[in-house]
């Protein structure tokens, strides 16, 4: 009998080893779909599950993994092989480990649990149209990791919003991503394509990325409860090229080159926005104030990494293994406009990040900041400066209970676009400010949660419960309309849970409440959010995404992104 076949059977007598460069006979991979366990107590919605989910096929597992049958184990390939894995969106939990046979074989023992597939989003009134938006999708179509997802959105006295996303892991089965995706909206429209080869592992030689797209879409700035000033920004961009890795793995040095290009045309006169449709905008606070860009550059790319991986447990979730970063990085980017290529704008363009982390007994530290700007060499001047930072404390009390800290600052100054920030952003902003529509410059928030894990009922899910309190402040800046406001704060509670058990994904349900709301804001607000912030880059606010050039990686390290 086969070592797989005795497994399957229950006749496992294999014992875990280290990675000790012995030679890998066989590798065999376990992938289960989620809530399993469960699921066999009621047969009924086992095959209601095996209908429509479709287990991730061993096939696409084999091809992330930086080991084959006949290689001689390392443990870097072996652990990274693992952190790659955990990284995909469709997998929740995944382990790699060698093990000893009872004939004195080495197999490498890979077992997955997927995530739940289904994507279901659904926002409904009381008032008609009782339906206002749908999202249908799969996050792993067919078991293959191919991410596919349609929408469509009320869009009330302006046209209705469709569009979709498609994104595939393995394109002709090598670690090449493709992705494509291309929305129609109530105001404004937008598409993008990017085929990749991700810097997944320092172990890499190169990555590469393609990427074209276009936006048309309305900057808004709110005037009153049902109006808002607009200007119309369309912009098309394009990007390709590829680094190069020097220096051994964790000690390393980055060196690339991309083409870049970036069109940009705001609009010269601004409009309201209303409930009703457009209205004609005297306010002379936005009209000619920008100019368009037409900018085609070539850029050096450059990074240096003094980093490690160390797993972690419940850092950024209930109780999902997380790989923490651990060391130093730095990457950068210096772009220089060419007119023979195209470029209308005489420029130089600079970019950087840089990413510190630690971890110690019961408590883990890391920070993230990003920075980008321009000089404009016809005018001597610098401009379009953007950047955002965060802090964060980790403490862990105990195996249940979790303590996070955190201070986050974004800020804009001389934008040659549309740009505003508020407290409503449901990244950067607050909790409990979600109706927040005031302007500013820069922002300043500051964050405490606490978390506790209760149980895992019938092996179903993560349940947890906490407690949080935020505090953030703006300021006007050179923007249009904006405003430095007092500091605001509020405080809640939280439901909290993941689905399977283990996933990095946490859902959200926050009852906040405003100490200091706004003038005419409400008091409570009940939200509703789901999101993976186990991943080594944490994401951007959206409001500082949306306005950084379109062609600029947020890190070297993680470019193609």
């Amino acid at each position: 009998m086969s070592f797989a076949a005795r497994s399957a059977a229950g006749q496992d007598t294999t014992v875990v080893v280290p990675c000790l460069g012995q030679r890998i006979d066989d590798i065999v991979i376990y992938s289960s779909a989620p809530t399993a366990a469960f699921l066999r107590r009621v047969p009924f919605l086992a095959r209601v599950v095996s209908a429509v989910h479709v287990t991730t096929r061993a096939d696409l597992i084999r091809r992330f993994l930086l080991l084959r049958p006949g290689d001689f184990c390392d443990e870097l390939r072996r652990a990274d092989s693992e952190r790659i894995l955990r990284a995909q969106r469709f997998i929740a939990e995944a382990s790699v480990r060698p093990v000893r046979t009872p004939s004195g074989e080495t197999i490498l023992e890979v077992r997955t649990a997927d995530e739940v597939a289904a994507v279901v989003g659904i926002a409904a009134t009381t008032s008609p149209p009782p339906i206002r938006f749908v999202r249908l999708g799969d996050a792993n179509l067919s078991g293959e990791g191919v991410y596919l997802v349609g929408d469509w959105r009320n869009g009330g006295a302006y046209r209705n919003g469709y569009g979709g996303r498609f994104m595939h892991p393995q394109v002709f089965g090598h670690p090449y991503t493709f992705s494509a995706d291309g929305h129609v909206r109530p105001l404004g429209s937008d598409w993008n394509t990017d085929a990749t080869h991700p810097f997944y592992t320092d172990l890499q030689r190169i990555a590469w990325r393609a990427r074209a797209g276009a936006s048309d879409d309305y900057a808004q700035y709110h005037r009153d409860d049902t109006s808002s000033h607009a200007l119309r920004v369309r912009r098309n961009y394009f990007d390709v090229g590829g680094i190069v890795r020097i220096g051994p793995p964790g000690r390393l040095s980055l060196f690339g080159a991309s083409i870049s290009g970036d069109d940009e045309r705001p609009g010269q006169l601004p409009v309201l926005i209303t409930d009703n449709g457009f209205r004609p905008d005297t306010s002379l606070e936005l009209a000619n104030r920008y100019q368009d860009h037409r900018i085609a550059r070539v850029n050096a790319l450059w990074g240096i990494r003094d980093l490690g991986f160390k797993r972690v447990t419940a850092f950024d979730a209930l109780t999902a293994t997380q790989d923490f970063g651990v060391g130093f990085q730095l990457g950068t980017l210096f772009g220089r406009s060419l007119s023979v290529l195209g470029s209308r704008d005489d420029d130089i363009f600079m970019s950087g990040d840089l990413y510190i982390g630690q971890v110690g007994f019961n408590n883990g530290l890391r920070v993230q900041v990003q920075t980008e700007g321009r000089r404009d060499n016809d005018l001597g001047v610098w401009d379009g400066l953007l950047t955002s930072g965060r802090a964060i404390e980790y403490l862990k009390i105990n195996s249940r209970h979790t303590t996070i800290m955190s201070v986050e600052f974004s800020g804009g100054w001389r934008q040659r676009l549309p740009f505003s920030l508020t407290l409503s952003d449901p990244d950067g902003g607050l909790r409990g400010f979600h109706g927040s529509d005031i302007p500013g410059g820069q922002r300043l928030v500051t964050r405490l949660d606490n978390r506790v894990f209760i149980g895992r009922p019938w092996n179903v899910a993560d349940i947890g419960v906490g407690a949080f309190a935020d505090a953030g402040k703006l300021w006007a800046g050179d923007i249009p309309y904006g405003v430095t406001t007092p500091v605001y704060a509020s405080v809640g509670v939280s439901l909290l849970g993941a689905v399977p058990v283990r996933s990095p994904r946490l859902w959200r349900v926050d009852l906040a409440y405003a100490v200091r709301p706004e003038p005419g804001g409400h008091r409570f607000e009940l939200r509703f959010s789901n999101s993976d912030r186990t991943t080594f880059f944490l994401r951007e606010p959206s409001d500082i995404g949306s306005t950084r050039e379109r062609t600029v990686p947020a890190s070297i390290f993680r470019w193609p992104e």
